[in-house]
């Protein structure tokens, strides 16, 4: 025997058991932390011993203390720029050496003596000059590097000073005045120290990278922490401590067996109440492999992002936006099985991550949100006041967690809220492309396929007016119907819409759109005129994918007869003396209905056909008209393959009956001017 036809077969126990042995490689190699605590809260647990060695981390604000105290101790570097003070020094005694007075040489000379004895101090450009008068630097000149208070450098205005003051000490205020003015001695005062940023910051970040990220070590049989007692922000830095080094390089105190199987006991689990929540909330998923491929792959991708998660900070966890699986799988699942899967996807982050049940809560609550809008979620305004609910929930969520466990607020952990929200919005476009990796539609493209402007829907229109008509009607009624029972309303309608595409090939065929004096039928025997109607069926699912409609739109093409018979040429047929038993020639080639919105298209059509050859459309009529098809349908095993209930059955002959008396409800016969 092939296997393909075995693994079709038994899809379902295929697909789990995939999605399981995917579980377990991605399954993270390391343990869970199993003790949860606070500041100021009461150790519940057993007396704590170190079973090993391991060091005190220091906590962040003590690191960041500790950086800042290393960061104010070290000094800052300036580059001794020899040659710019030797130049200035040379130029201003060459121009001593080319005076004709001796005088203006002795003045100059002993400028530039005093000048060459500043520059041999250093003096700092104005930029880097401010608030060195209480510091110490180092001065690099060549491969040497100096500590010099700051107090002894020059600024340019102190360097000029100071020259024009030793200057005027020998050759007196007012000849100094003048001939520094004359001689524009100002221009030789330049700085020769340039702050040497790329020396400091190294120094800096070697410091800082040398602070040691422990404070002591605890040995093994140390006692950390007794039943009972309240923990200090000393015992839960030890905590944190003994957690750190347990997840790193322990995991497991068990065998690697024992984690082996602890983590095929939570697969299985798991997997389990993922098939549970199924069955209960949308059994006929197990029917399509692909639809149940679709939820493995969710599944799949969140517990990737939950084990992705454990390596990194647990402020960052936020972020991951979770409530995606929500997003994309309502727009091909009902609401609530999507939110029920949702919420089992989540459960590795009680099992795996550290404070799990907090990020569990973050992203429930995100996908109740999500979950609630589906209706909005293909307006453009909607996307965008889901995105801004799911913060504020989560914010709400996030303030609770923070009182109850005295931890505080923290910045990157809100920042990170508002992220994930964000992210959300980029969700929307990813459904397209799931639409197209599992040949789905969604629930923006129903909703664009329900606008009567479609080329087809227009082309109907315009043909076969009648048959466009009546099914506006049944898709009215197909949406009322499956509203009163929880079903996909617009992908009622939207079949309602298009199950009579095909008479748009033969218009003249049927009835409602045959003008008066014409008849199609006239001259064709009964198992011709059987053929001509059963053929729409064909032409419709032909049409349909010419125009490129989804394969989901083409099943209630295909289903909205079944296999029932068309009763007025085959009573027609036995009147005329045929075979009763010859069924064949009369009845629809179609696929029974399987899905609820299906079977409830059928019955629709079925009744807004029936209901315009009533005489009379009281209450009494419509509800036996009502009851009569569709009895009529399940002795005929029309619904028989579908999952639709005796209850739900109930609820659409009194929708039906409800809406089919509205639409001829009695109008008042105005009076007629007699004046």
């Amino acid at each position: 025997m092939k296997l393909g036809p075995i693994l079709l077969k038994h899809k379902v126990a295929v697909i789990f058991v995939a999605l399981g042995i995917a579980m377990l490689i991605i399954f993270p190699k390391k343990g869970t932390f199993k003790y949860s605590y606070h500041t100021g809260g009461t150790w519940m647990y057993e007396t704590l011993v170190a079973p090993f060695d391991f060091p005190i981390l220091k906590t962040q604000e003590e690191r960041l203390m500790e950086m800042e105290e290393k960061a104010s101790e070290i000094l800052d570097y300036y580059e001794y720029e020899s040659k710019v003070s030797d130049d200035k020094v040379s130029s201003l005694r060459q121009s001593a050496a080319s005076a004709t007075s001796s005088a203006d040489k002795n003045f100059l000379y002993a400028t530039a003596s005093a000048l060459q004895a500043i520059y041999e101090k250093g003096v700092v450009g104005s930029e880097w000059s401010d608030d060195l008068s209480d510091k110490v630097v180092f001065v690099k000149k060549g491969k040497r590097a100096v500590e010099t208070p700051g107090a002894e450098l020059y600024s340019l205005d102190e360097a000029y000073s100071s020259l024009k003051k030793n200057v005027s000490d020998r050759f007196g205020a007012a000849l100094t005045d003048s001939l520094f003015t004359e001689l524009r001695i100002r221009e030789y005062v330049v700085a020769n120290l340039k702050y040497d940023q790329a020396t400091t910051m190294l120094v800096h970040r070697n410091a800082v990278d040398y602070i040691s990220p422990t404070s002591g070590v605890v040995y093994a049989g140390q006692l950390i922490v007794s039943r009972g007692e309240i923990l200090t922000k000393e015992i839960v830095q030890m905590l944190d401590s003994y957690k750190a080094e347990y997840l790193s390089h322990y995991g497991y105190n068990d065998s690697l067996l024992s984690s082996f199987i602890s983590h095929v006991l939570f697969v299985i689990i798991m997997l389990w109440l993922l098939a549970c929540t199924i069955q209960l909330t949308d059994s006929i998923i197990f029917s399509y492999g692909r639809q149940l491929l679709f939820i493995a792959v969710l599944v799949l991708a969140v517990f990737t992002a939950i084990a992705f998660s454990m390596k990194i900070s647990e402020s960052y966890r936020f972020v991951l936006p979770l409530a995606m699986f929500v997003l994309i799988a309502q727009s091909w699942l009902k609401p609530s099985t999507a939110y029920a899967t949702y919420l089992v996807s989540l459960l590795p982050l009680l099992f795996m991550v550290d404070g799990g049940v907090k990020i569990y809560l973050m992203n429930m609550v995100a996908g109740a949100v999500l979950a609630s809008g589906y209706r909005f979620s293909h307006k453009s305004w909607g996307q965008f006041l889901s995105a801004i609910l799911v913060f504020l929930v989560m914010i709400v969520g996030y303030v609770a967690f923070a009182l109850a466990s005295g931890n505080g607020f923290h910045r990157v952990e809100i920042v990170g809220l508002l992220i994930y929200s964000l992210l959300l919005l980029a969700g929307y476009p990813i459904v397209f492309l799931f639409e197209r990796l599992f040949s789905y539609v969604s629930v923006s493209r129903l909703w664009e396929l329900t606008d009567t402007g479609n080329p087809v829907l227009q082309e109907m229109s315009k043909k076969a007016p009648g048959s466009f008509q009546h099914s506006l009607q049944v898709a009215s009624l197909a949406e009322s119907a499956c509203r009163d029972i929880g079903g996909n309303t617009v992908l009622a309608r939207v079949g309602g819409l298009y199950h009579d595409i095909g008479k748009i090939m033969n218009p003249q065929c049927f009835i409602e759109n045959q003008t008066s004096g014409v008849d199609y039928h006239a001259g064709l025997t009964s198992k011709q005129s059987a053929a001509a109607i059963i053929r729409h069926v064909d032409d419709g699912v032909a049409l349909a994918r010419k125009n490129k409609l989804p394969a989901l739109i083409i099943n209630f093409i295909e289903s909205h007869h079944g296999t029932s018979l068309t009763n007025y040429f085959y009573n027609k047929y036995c009147n005329e003396g045929g075979d009763p038993a010859d069924q064949q020639p009369f009845r629809y080639h179609g696929e029974h209905p399987f899905t609820k919105e299906q079977v409830i298209v059928m019955l629709a059509d079925s009744l807004e056909a029936a209901s315009r050859t009533l005489k009379s459309h009281d209450p009494e009529s419509i509800s036996k008209l009502v009851d009569t098809i569709i009895d009529a349908k399940i002795a005929d095993g029309q619904i028989a393959d579908s999952k639709i209930t005796f209850k739900e059955i109930a609820i659409i002959r009194d929708s039906f009956k409800k809406s089919l008396q509205q639409i001829y409800h009695e109008r008042i016969e105005y009076p007629k001017l007699t004046v």
